[in-house]
């Protein structure tokens, strides 16, 4: 998740090391704050591997900064990311949120749509974070525990919205 946020706003622009800690850790720092010993390592790697560059900028007030941007193997590396993004980027919530705040720089609608149908194809199953004893997805109206209805209620109406969401995306994806 680290890697896709790095090269996603990477691509959105060059940026300075502490701006793009600021915008992962708006984006992603709800569930997992960003340390500088995660943040610039996973820099540091992905500059070995050619993927991004740094150059010194003015600063603003004294000491240059280190602008890091993508190279093209960067910008293809990202592209191959989001074209086929790992089960757990479809999956899981947090990852999805971050491939999708990214997806745009999947500049081909055709692409897009089959990550977007991934996704659908994942939310079509039934599912629930409690079974009864047969194993059957339990409903928020069988409980009587507040939390419980809470959560699923919740649950279900953000699937609602994000099936909407993804028809709709994926009707427009389909017309380009």
């Amino acid at each position: 998740m680290l890697k896709l946020a790095i090269l996603g706003f990477l691509r959105d622009h060059p940026l300075h090391g502490y701006d793009l800690k600021s915008r992962i850790a708006a984006l992603t720092g709800h569930v997992k704050p960003i340390a500088d010993g995660t943040l610039y390592p996973a820099i540091k790697r992905l500059e070995n591997a050619a993927l991004l560059t740094r150059r010194s900028a003015p600063g603003k007030i004294a000491a240059p900064r280190h602008m890091l941007e993508l190279t093209q193997d960067g910008i293809d590396f990202l592209r191959r990311l989001l074209r086929d993004p790992d089960e757990l980027f479809i999956t899981d919530e947090n990852r999805w949120f971050t491939l999708l705040a990214f997806l745009r720089h999947l500049e081909n609608p055709r692409e897009q749509a089959i990550v977007l149908r991934r996704r659908l194809a994942f939310l079509s199953d039934p599912v629930s974070y409690f079974y009864d004893a047969h194993g059957r997805p339990m409903a928020a109206d069988e409980f009587e525990d507040p939390f419980r209805q809470g959560l699923l209620t919740i649950t279900n109406a953000a699937n609602r919205a994000e099936f909407r969401w993804l028809h709709t995306t994926i009707g427009e994806l389909d017309r380009h």
